[in-house]
């Protein structure tokens, strides 16, 4: 006799979704950039540059550039290449998901930028003469 699945909680997994990947959508950012103390949605555009540069200077340590190099590639040659899941020569159709691709690479960055916001604040607040 098997033994009864117990039913899981919601929000902890649905249909092969788990909390992680849906909070990854771009749902996921808004809501993160409008929790209390968080940095907002201009500061992580502003901090995208920063972030880039601390990244190749190995400053900071919440992405190394293998994989912002290796994403970045990904994401460019799926864009660039004319192999797509839906052919571009159907028009706007064979855009989106090119631009599904490209909105989920900006979508990543823009959150890791959140995260380096915060680091460099606790950063700053560790080494006040920087």
């Amino acid at each position: 006799m098997t033994k009864p699945v117990p039913a899981e909680r919601p929000g902890r997994r649905l249909r092969g979704l788990d909390r992680a990947a849906v909070s990854r959508s771009a749902w996921g950012l808004y809501r993160e950039t409008r929790r209390p103390g968080a940095p907002g949605l201009g500061a992580r555009v502003v901090a995208l540059p920063r972030l880039l540069r601390d990244v190749l200077r190995h400053r900071y340590p919440g992405v190394k550039r293998g994989k912002l190099a290796a994403l970045l590639v990904l994401a460019m040659l799926y864009v660039l290449s004319p192999i797509d899941a839906v052919p571009d020569v159907i028009p706007v159709l064979g855009w989106t998901d090119d631009t599904a691709v490209l909105l989920w690479f900006l979508t990543g960055l823009t959150r890791e930028s959140g995260r380096y916001v915060q680091w460099s604040r606790a950063e700053a607040e560790a080494d006040p003469g920087r």
